[in-house]
């Protein structure tokens, strides 16, 4: 009989089974956990005088609301309710492939935002979902909505309940730190709740950064950001006589093809289940304006016919038209420090350089492509950066950008802004951009000491030239952390010229990651540097080939080690896919000798490591054991050769390490493993 056949028999009969009602009776001591979970509101503190074991065995059975209420109290009793987050985790997302290390905090904040974002869209939880059982859905949101930092919104309609009960998004207002556009549509698309509580959580809440996926329309944009900087005062927001809102009514009536009355009912009026805006029991800041039109608001904007004409739209006040409330009133606007696009095009530089130059509490700012940036945008950005640094008060430290076309372009930027502590960038050099820019911005005669602290440049498999990153390390004395990817040796340039660099120009260097480079000629520059003074904490190479042309593989790598115990500052060590192999039993040595190495991470995925290998690395660090638990990772290794063995050494490992394995299939992805060896 064939087995696709058999297996369709195995599932129906499962299928069948689930409906049989269990026969299986529960125990006393189950219907005993049952009912003092459904009344934990008033045997709360009663429960944490039962036995441990017992208040364990209770964990499982209660809602996230009674859960997250009685958790300190547990854990003063010294028990942990990760594995029940997990469990929860696990039921909302299925299996996790691998093992994850989180702390309790992680687990609760994870499964919480899950659920959240479940029923801020609507999805419909099953009637009998344990964890959910035996709660007032409004206390349910409250509890979810305290875990959300960061506020996901799509045009698509939310769960009504969110913003018509005042209290949960009082409770957003406090929590939310990032709001993130789903996708980019028009303004007028986007529905009226949804743009009240991007202006309520901006204007009136904690939320200071904002992400937008794709490329914004420029109306969009500029509704954003426009008036959300420092000097940006509170806009007096006089409130229209009824005379003026019939007035404005008429001219967006007149633009639709309605009658004034008709616009009336239509744009200026809320749905009735929106209610009056009141201070919240909660202490959440009230809104100052408890009804808002924004169906006109859209409209106004909608009537200019270029993006240009937009970029200084009238204060969000006036927009949104309000049927009720006093003469008038000020509403605040909020600041955003941080502004992140990842997917620029047309439309946005003419709205956003203009307001570059005034933003002075901008404090990172992140702007990607899928399409190489034109020389002449950067140069722009340059110069309304360059603006933007010489106003006193300027806040901007973190800068990213890709694609560009020249590794020149990455001296524009920091010259125009030499404060930045933070820079990352991708060049994607495209044919005839070998030469220089074609205008420079004016650049200082003197090349100052630059800020960085933190640097990373990720170059495709190109020819490039890199004197402009060697340039730049040796201007940046206080850098602490540098991330160089996709490197070519060439004829003007060795990595070993890199390496050399960093040893002598930048000292106080804690993170050094390199990743997609040729180090198979550097043995001696990678040893000098880590035998040299050196202050390093992490140290990544990854995808480096680090034993592509030795003979004496072992003798390689017990080198290596040996310079990485003369370093006392080292927790982290990334050796991933750098076919390790047999030689990865060499590692550990690391804590051997009177002086054992301190490294408290070690990442040794995608290294053709077989289960001997592994397990002789764990009879190996049994007997020269890491000062503390080592976190070990070890995904993408084809460790089901022999599943005996396998499990006897990570059974070995699991005494001294945390272990981060992935249930990696060798006939699945044997081809892909080789392809990149």
């Amino acid at each position: 009989m064939p087995a696709p056949y058999l297996e369709q028999v195995r599932r129906a009969k499962d299928r069948q089974d689930a409906k049989v009602p269990s026969t299986i009776t529960p125990t006393l001591k189950e219907i005993c956990l049952k009912t003092v979970s459904r009344h934990m509101d008033v045997l709360d503190k009663k429960v944490l005088d039962l036995p441990i074991s017992l208040i364990k065995e209770l964990l499982h059975h209660l809602n996230i609301v009674d859960l997250d209420r009685i958790q300190p109290a547990v854990n003063r009793k010294g028990i942990s309710t990760s594995y029940v987050w997990a469990g929860i985790l696990r039921k909302i997302s299925g299996p996790r492939k691998g093992s994850t290390i989180l702390t309790e905090d992680e687990w609760r904040a994870i499964s919480m935002h899950k659920l959240f974002n479940l029923a801020f869209y609507g999805f419909r939880f099953r009637d009998d979902t344990k964890y959910l059982l035996n709660v007032n859905f409004n206390s349910l949101l409250l509890v979810m909505a305290k875990y959300i930092q960061h506020l996901v919104l799509r045009t698509s309609r939310p769960h009504g309940y969110f913003f018509a009960r005042r209290s949960v998004l009082s409770v957003l207002e406090k929590g939310v730190r990032c709001i993130q556009l789903g996708e980019s549509t028009q303004l007028r698309e986007w529905p009226s709740d949804v743009l009240y509580a991007m202006h309520r959580l901006l204007d009136h809440g904690a939320a200071s950064e904002v992400i937008i996926n794709q490329s914004p329309d420029p109306r969009l944009l500029a509704w954003i950001l426009h008036g959300r900087g420092p000097q940006s005062k509170s806009h007096q927001c006089p409130m229209e006589s009824r005379q003026g809102e019939m007035v404005k009514c008429a001219q967006v009536a007149n633009t639709a093809g309605t009658t004034a009355g008709d616009a009336e009912a239509a744009n200026c009026q809320v749905p009735e289940e929106e209610e009056p805006d009141e201070v919240d029991n909660n202490g959440g800041t009230p809104c100052k304006h408890p009804r808002l039109s924004i169906a006109s608001a859209k409209a106004e904007l909608d009537l200019t016919s270029s993006p240009c004409q937009c970029m200084v739209p009238k204060p969000l006040c006036q927009m949104f038209i309000p049927s009720a409330g006093h003469s008038t009133e000020i509403c605040s606007k909020g600041q955003i420090h941080s502004v992140k696009i990842n997917d620029i095009r047309g439309g946005v530089f003419p709205v956003l350089l203009p307001l570059l130059p005034s933003w002075l509490c901008l404090h990172s700012l992140s702007l990607q492509s899928a399409w190489t940036f034109e020389e002449g945008d950067a140069l722009s950005l340059a110069e309304s950066l360059q603006q933007l640094s010489a106003t006193p008060g300027c806040s901007l430290i973190e800068l990213s950008v890709g694609s560009l076309t020249h590794p020149a372009l990455m001296e524009s930027l920091l010259n125009a802004c030499p404060t930045l502590r933070s820079f990352s960038m991708e060049i994607h050099p495209v044919a005839e951009y070998h030469r220089a820019p074609l205008r420079r911005i004016p650049q200082p005669a003197h090349q100052a000491e630059l800020s960085l602290e933190k640097l990373c440049v990720k170059v495709p498999k190109l020819r490039t030239s890199v004197e402009s990153l060697m340039c730049v390390l040796l201007r940046s004395p206080h850098l602490t952390s540098l991330h160089v990817s996709g490197i070519n040796s060439s004829t003007s340039f060795s990595p070993s010229h890199l390496l050399n660099t960093v040893a002598e120009s930048n000292r106080h260097l804690k993170e050094l990651i390199l990743e997609d480079i040729n180090l198979s000629d550097c043995h001696c520059a990678i040893f000098q540097l880590l035998d040299n003074y050196c202050m390093l904490e992490a140290l990544s190479l990854k995808d480096c080939r680090l034993l592509e042309k030795c003979s004496d593989k072992e003798d390689v790598v017990r080198q290596l080690v040996n310079s990485l115990k003369k370093v006392p500052s080292l927790l982290s060590l990334n050796l991933a896919q750098n076919r390790l192999a047999k030689t990865v039993t060499v590692l550990g040595e690391l804590f051997k000798g009177p002086s054992p190495s301190t490294v408290k991470e070690l990442d040794i995925s995608s290294n053709f490591i077989q289960p001997p290998e592994l397990l002789e690395l764990g009879r190996l660090l049994e007997t020269h054991r890491p000062p503390e638990r080592l976190l070990l990772t070890l995904k993408s290794n084809p460790l089901d050769r022999d599943l005996e063995l396998r499990d006897t050494a990570l059974g070995t490992l699991s005494h001294l390490c945390d272990l981060i394995t992935d249930h990696w299939n060798s006939r699945d992805t044997m081809a892909d493993h080789i392809s990149i060896m």
